[in-house]
């Protein structure tokens, strides 16, 4: 096997073990960086190239730790946005990405996710025969065994099920129909067990696509199938819905949390440029919860819950618009491509955003970056057939 067939093995193996064990996909990505220096000659003009608005929103960070008093918190930031490096610089080694590698870049992390979901479910049941608590099968009950945060887990799995749904729908046979149909009705399963319902939101919006393409497309057994797919998941979406409602489950997910959580970022923010400060983001708006009577929130040391007012808050409109050219960039690449599967699965982002702060953690961070490489690399579709075979066989 040579080197770059070892890489390709690798990388695909690190992408499998992003949705079950931070510990290993942390120490596969810093492998791959280092595989990836022995790879090509002219990677960096490429990892420029394809991560230049990463290198922005870095700095931003960098340049709000100046100011921060709390450095040590500020680089910690900073470590663990360090994937806006990794990510960029290993693809830079892939050479190219097109469709085929794409969807086995998808197979890697859909079989990791499956083995993830089983995991989960294992060990809830295993906890619900010991306790008698349903409680065992929800939020952080159910995530907590891979230590992954439900938020995170619920947007692998609305990749996961785009994706799938896609493939699904475009395939020109009933090859597998049937398994394809059961990892796509499991994922949503689980996902209705992570209880969030921004991810039943962003859900919605993939429907509705695949509704109104079918209703404006020539009809096909496939087509048919993954419709009654997305039917039957509809139904199960507002029964949860219902029962969530009506059982008052925990959660934050209260409207009028959310918005008492972004007012408080946005009247902390003393300097509306620059903000607190990278590092400081978490003692400022926990002393503003304390001085405005908020203990619960102060108790837990709740984020703003947004993404876009996170970053207002702790470095000003500097780290907001650069939040939004980061998830801006791949959806005007794939709008210029005619990539529609990059739209549906980098749109729930926007959504994701205004509820959550998704690049908070490790597991935001990595995957976002993935994501975002994947298609801002991804060929065009329209590229002729005579490139991508000489970008093949030069691999």
């Amino acid at each position: 096997m040579d080197l770059s067939r070892l890489f390709w093995f690798t990388f695909r193996f690190f992408v499998f073990t992003i949705p079950l064990s931070q510990f290993l996909s942390s120490r596969l990505l810093a492998l791959l960086f280092v595989l990836s220096l022995f790879i090509r000659s002219n990677k960096f003009s490429d990892f420029f190239k394809n991560s230049w608005d990463f290198i922005v929103y870095l700095a931003v960070l960098a340049i709000g730790l100046l100011y921060s008093a709390d450095i040590y918190l500020g680089i910690k930031v900073i470590e663990t946005n360090l994937s806006f490096i990794a990510i960029p610089f290993i693809f830079s080694s892939l050479k190219y990405i097109d469709e085929k590698r794409s969807n086995e870049i998808f197979y890697s992390f859909a079989l990791g996710l499956i083995l993830s979901c089983c995991i989960c479910l294992i060990v809830a049941t295993s906890n619900f025969f010991s306790t008698g608590d349903l409680q065992s099968f929800l939020y952080y009950n159910l995530t907590d065994t891979l230590s992954l945060h439900p938020t995170y887990f619920a947007y692998y799995l609305i990749f996961a099920n785009t994706y799938g749904l896609y493939l699904l729908y475009y395939q020109t046979d009933s090859s597998n129909l049937l398994i394809k149909s059961f990892a796509i009705l499991f994922f949503l399963l689980v996902l209705l067990l992570t209880g969030g319902q921004t991810a039943f939101v962003s859900m919605l919006l993939i429907f509705a696509f695949f509704i109104l393409k079918f209703l404006t497309e020539e009809k096909s057994k496939v087509k048919r199938v993954t419709i009654g797919l997305i039917v039957t998941m509809l139904l199960g979406m507002f029964v949860t819905t219902m029962i969530a409602q009506n059982g008052n489950t925990v959660g934050l997910t209260d409207s009028w949390d959310r918005l008492i959580l972004w007012q408080s970022a946005i009247n902390a923010v003393p300097e509306p440029i620059f903000g607190v400060g990278t590092g400081d983001y978490k003692e400022v708006l926990n002393k503003y919860y304390l001085d405005h009577n908020l203990i619960k929130f102060a108790n837990e040391s709740f984020n703003s819950h947004n993404q876009f007012i996170q970053l207002l808050y702790s470095n000003g409109l500097l780290g907001a618009l650069a939040l939004i050219l980061m998830i801006s960039r791949p959806l005007y690449l794939s709008s210029k491509r005619e990539n529609i599967l990059a739209i549906l699965i980098l749109f729930p982002f926007l959504i994701y955003g205004m509820t959550e702060v998704f690049l908070g953690r490790y597991q935001g961070v990595v995957f976002f970056a993935l994501t975002h490489q994947l298609f801002t690399v991804q060929m065009s579709p329209i590229i002729s057939s005579n490139v991508l075979k000489s970008n093949i066989s030069s691999t």
